[in-house]
């Protein structure tokens, strides 16, 4: 009797190991389900995965980019060195959460990465006020029952899957979920949690959006279209769509809204039309010794 239960539950394992998703091996144990003080709402269905547990390792992450991240397979050498580093840390810095009780190894992987390619530039990358990631498998509703591809609220960034995956899979067409979200992150982060210590990038972001409010003006009045109808909501929907064209259309936003490409490249320490060497000098916004008292990790 116990030997055919052994038998039955060693099939049973066998069957579950061999669950593949198309893209990657589903999570089988992501974390602890724990409620804390400032811990959002988590539904019995959800997946958490809290980064410190260290469950993807580097050459797992590797191996994700460079099948899936075609900004990190165009950087040289030493920069995916570099990249792949910050993007463990990132990870391990992080608790996502995963709605409707599937997840893939590439998620936390890949939402990370967006946030370090936006900060590749700058010397403090974390997001630290951003502890949680929750990403859902497609469109989700949000307040007054709107639909959304990706938020930002509290100290949460939200995704929808679906969408994430297809401004990877179109690198050219100006539209990526993935930098428009983590752009309205570092907004807050950088602009109003350290406006105190990150002067510099508040100066520089200032520059970016006086360059931004003259290209609204274009738009909206009808003289030129690279921006969507979407990006005319508000600046700082035109800031987010703004650092998508940056990425995946530079040349239009150079030839079309130079200064908005020139301060953004000071803003972000990166130029994305130089492709020998597109990630500029780091940009340090905080002391060596300040920086380490906040946590900021730097590579």
């Amino acid at each position: 009797m116990t030997v055919g239960i052994v038998i039955i539950l060693i099939y049973a394992i066998i069957l579950f190991l061999g669950n593949r998703g198309e893209r990657i091996e589903r999570y089988s144990n992501l974390g602890l389900n724990q409620e804390t003080p400032n811990h959002p709402a988590i539904d019995p269905t959800d997946i958490v995965y809290n980064g410190t547990s260290n469950s993807i390792g580097l050459g797992e992450i590797e191996a994700i980019l460079e099948k899936h991240y075609p900004y990190y397979t165009s950087l040289q050498p030493e920069l995916r060195e570099k990249f792949l580093a910050r993007t463990q840390t990132f990870i391990r810095k992080k608790i996502f959460i995963i709605k409707n009780g599937e997840g893939y190894r590439e998620m936390p992987v890949l939402v990370s990465a967006a946030a370090i390619q936006l900060t590749f530039g700058l010397d403090d990358y974390l997001l630290p006020f951003y502890k949680y990631i929750r990403i859902y498998p497609s469109e989700y509703f949000g307040d007054g029952f709107k639909v959304l591809a990706g938020n930002v609220k509290n100290n949460m960034i939200t995704v929808a899957w679906n969408h994430f995956l297809k401004g990877n899979e179109d690198l050219t067409d100006g539209s990526n979920v993935g930098l428009h979200e983590m752009s309205h992150a570092l907004y807050f982060q950088k602009v109003v949690i350290d406006a105190n210590y990150a002067r510099r990038f508040c100066r520089n972001y200032d520059d970016v959006l006086t360059a931004c409010k003259e290209a609204y003006q274009t738009e909206i009045a009808g003289q030129k279209n690279l921006y969507s109808a979407y990006a005319d909501t508000d600046l700082q929907e035109f800031w987010a769509e703004s650092v998508e064209i940056f990425f995946e259309k530079p040349n239009e936003l150079y030839l079309q809204y130079p200064s908005v490409y020139e301060a953004m490249k000071v803003l972000l320490h990166q130029d994305p039309l130089n492709k020998t060497h597109p990630v500029l000098e780091t940009a340090s916004f905080l002391p060596q010794k300040l920086a380490r008292l906040l946590k900021y990790t730097r590579i």
